[in-house]
């Protein structure tokens, strides 16, 4: 573990950059600190417990989404099993910077089944491109209803203008057009060959075929057949992680018409910005963009500040606390 954080060395470095710069923007933007607070005291702690029930169920979803992905690597592993490696990677990620708790994941795997590194690093990209492309779905459905004002309001507070907004939204949606026309179309197969044919022209001793082809293999494991069935079920589990957010919402005074809207582009923004390398957790990005979505749309920004640091310690702390249990046992299994 020593090794993967000192080799990211300068990842982690600029995550946590980015991480204080985002923190100290929220302190600007928060009028009240105090409010906020109070705000967070108000909320019955049953809603918080209700929320993280919500949320976990999401977590089984993106279990059976990996497990198809892995496809016949996964071979007789139990989906318990597969759920325990999930949420240790969940857990890896809250407290490992840059998401380096991804190959904390593909370790935590290798423990219970040896599957080629390679291939479990490349599917689960696939999950994060899936997870991509379903919340352009959320976004594009939301656009269709959202207010005009919105987004002079999102890039006022941002301090950015409405071009590099559309600009930034565009570039993302064609990514996702082109990676799954490359899925559909299977040119992902003639991406892979050209890739080993660039490197065969250099002699070295160093042979990277074997894992060129293993992790494109896995990125690109969502073929014709598993397409719709896995974006269906990326689409059902942020629509459950959703309306934990919204749940959450409905005990704070937003005092606000469009409360579902709002949650919708509130989980949209604040989940893409995970895009973004930042610290442990992502604790920086998700604070600032989520309060902005909301102050966007009307709410006061100590409510909307106190609403997102509730939802992200929701998606952090119980997860961690779990996931750190399910790795210990399975690590002490594979030593016996």
């Amino acid at each position: 573990m020593f090794l993967l954080i000192k080799n990211n060395f300068y990842k982690i470095l600029i995550g946590t950059f980015i991480s204080l710069v985002c923190l100290f923007l929220l302190f600007k933007i928060v009028d009240s600190f105090e409010k906020t607070l109070e705000s967070l005291k108000s909320v019955s702690f049953i809603y918080v417990i209700l929320g993280f029930i919500i949320y976990f169920l999401s977590l089984f979803l993106r279990t059976y989404r990996w497990k198809i992905l892995l496809n016949k690597h996964a071979g007789t592993l139990k989906f318990r099993s597969l759920l325990n490696v999930v949420i240790s990677g969940y857990m890896f990620n809250n407290l490992l910077p840059a998401r380096l708790g991804e190959f904390a994941r593909i370790y935590h795997l290798n423990l219970l089944k040896k599957i080629n590194k390679s291939f479990t690093l490349g599917s689960i990209l696939a999950e994060r491109v899936t997870d991509v492309i379903a919340l352009m779905i959320f976004l594009l459905i939301g656009f269709i209803f959202l207010p005009r004002e919105f987004i002079e309001n999102f890039s006022n507070n941002l301090n950015l203008s409405v071009e590099i907004i559309y600009f930034s939204i565009s570039i993302l949606f064609t990514a996702t057009i082109i990676f799954v026309l490359i899925i559909i179309t299977g040119l992902w197969k003639s991406i892979t060959n050209k890739l080993l044919q660039f490197f065969s022209k250099f002699k070295s001793s160093f042979n990277p075929d074997k894992y060129i082809e293993s992790f494109t293999e896995g990125a690109f494991s969502i073929d014709n057949n598993r397409f719709f069935k896995i974006l269906l079920t990326a689409t059902s589990l942020w629509a459950i992680e959703f309306s934990m957010f919204y749940l959450i919402g409905t005990q704070f005074n937003f005092d606000i018409e469009n409360l579902f809207l709002a949650i919708l582009f509130f989980g949209i923004f604040s989940n893409l910005g995970g895009i973004i390398p930042s610290t442990s957790g992502g604790w920086g990005p998700f604070e600032v963009i989520g309060t902005v979505v909301l102050t966007s749309f009307g709410v006061n920004s100590n409510e909307a500040a106190a609403f997102t640091i509730l939802v992200h310690l929701i998606l952090w702390l119980p997860i961690s606390i779990i996931g750190l249990g399910t790795f210990i046992i399975d690590y002490r299994k594979s030593k016996i």
